[in-house]
This record gives C-alpha cells, sequence and structure tokens, in this order.
C-alpha cells in the first residue's frame, strides 16, 4: 500500500506500507461495535436524578377526595407534577463499562486505518516542531490546509511538539501505541510520523506492543477537556 507523504515545504511523494494494516477487508460491524464501544466508555456515568421521594414538594392532600372531577392526589412530588420527582431517570449506578477483547480492538483499528486510508498523511515535519503554536499552525495549513480536526500520530510525543500543537482547537496529539478505531474514524485528517506508521505495523501485524520509554507523555488536550485527566500545573 502507499501512502501519501509531504514534506515541511509541501514536496509531496509515496511511501510503502503494510496492505495488512492499511489496505485490510473493513469490517463495518466490528468497527461499528467498537466505536460504540469507546464512545460508551467516556461517558462519566454520574448523571442521577431525583424520584419523588428526593424532592422537597408538600406531602399534604391538596384537594378533598371526592366531588373535584380531578384523580385522587396526596402529594406534589409525583412525577406528573411540574417539579416532581422523575419516574425513571438514571441513576449513577446504572452505568456499565462495555469491553472488547484485545484481538477486537486490533481488527477494529486495521479496518478503521483500511476505511480512512485516503486520509493518511505521512509527515514527518510534526515531530521536529520547538514549542511555538505559531509555527505548527503555519505547518498545519500547509500540509492539510481543509481540514479542520486533525489526529496527529507519533511513535513518542515530545514535549516541545506537544506544546506547539496543545493549543489549536480540534487537534489531538497521541502515540501509536494508543491509537484506537474512534480516533481514526472520528477525524478529517489523519496526520502520521513514519516511525509512527512503522509502530503500527509492529503492533498490528507481528502483534507486539513496541518498547516505550519510562517518560511519561504529556496529556492529550481532548482528556483535558474532558474532566478525565487534570493538567499538570
Amino acid at each position: 500500500m502507499k501512502l501519501k507523504t509531504i514534506s515541511a515545504t509541501g514536496t509531496k511523494g509515496k511511501m510503502t506500507a503494510s496492505d495488512t494494516v492499511f489496505a485490510a477487508k473493513v469490517n463495518q460491524f466490528l468497527l461499528a461495535q467498537a466505536v460504540r464501544v469507546y464512545i460508551a466508555n467516556e461517558h462519566q456515568g454520574t448523571s442521577s436524578a431525583q424520584t419523588r421521594s428526593d424532592v422537597t414538594r408538600t406531602k399534604k392532600k391538596w384537594f378533598k377526595q371526592k366531588g373535584t372531577g380531578n384523580a385522587r392526589h396526596g402529594a406534589r412530588s409525583a412525577n406528573i407534577f411540574v417539579g416532581g420527582g422523575a419516574a425513571h431517570g438514571p441513576k449513577q449506578e446504572q452505568h456499565l463499562t462495555l469491553t472488547l477483547s484485545k484481538q477486537q480492538k486490533k481488527k477494529a483499528l486495521i479496518s478503521a486505518l483500511s476505511l480512512r486510508v485516503e486520509d493518511v498523511l505521512v509527515c514527518n515535519a510534526v515531530s521536529k516542531l520547538e514549542g511555538k503554536t505559531k509555527d505548527a499552525k503555519k505547518l498545519l495549513d500547509k500540509i492539510s490546509p481543509e481540514s479542520k480536526k486533525i489526529v496527529i500520530v507519533m511513535d513518542e510525543i515530545s514535549d516541545l511538539s506537544f506544546r506547539s500543537l496543545r493549543n489549536i482547537p480540534e487537534i489531538k496529539t497521541i502515540e501509536a501505541r494508543r491509537l484506537n478505531a474512534l480516533d481514526v474514524v472520528d477525524t478529517q485528517q489523519l496526520i502520521m510520523t513514519k516511525t509512527a506508521v512503522k509502530v503500527l505495523e509492529t503492533r498490528l501485524v507481528n502483534n507486539k506492543q513496541p518498547a516505550t520509554s519510562k517518560k511519561k507523555s504529556p496529556t492529550s488536550p481532548r482528556l483535558r477537556e474532558a474532566g478525565k485527566v487534570k493538567a499538570k500545573k
């Protein structure tokens, strides 16, 4: 499979990638299932509605039993009244975590990459940014001017690269070892480094998890905005 490449100066080319990863048969059912699982697991599960026993409303009988033409009621906390409790609202204990097996995750990612292969762009310049948001914005406008939502995949995210990209809206940076099917389908453009492509091939074809450094990767802006990971001071 030939992937499109582009340099910082705009020079275009091609690079060879594994057909097993980027030109495989797309399993639509598995891909849809994986996307559903990833989205469901992003829910915090903290929603909790008040039932009629939780709301503070009068429990006094507010009209006589007979002769009014109304149904008999002894409290205003019933769910049919404005301000009453919810009948079947969400509760925290109702949150369920969905799972996929390792093989399902890999096959779903392969299907996603094969489906979106035309939107994959290989560019090493994104890993050489020097911490300036202005330079990162100028580079992205040059290599992918029409895309507003971009996922940038690197083998390892440096502090300078992360600092350059974190303040640009709709940009997500992620390491190749953490990439999943939802990241691939929920974007307009996938920008990868050449090393990231090799890491994905090693991870998905050889069934080996690439060795990683002990240094923690910077927190993704998407996770910070979702409130799932606290930003470092």
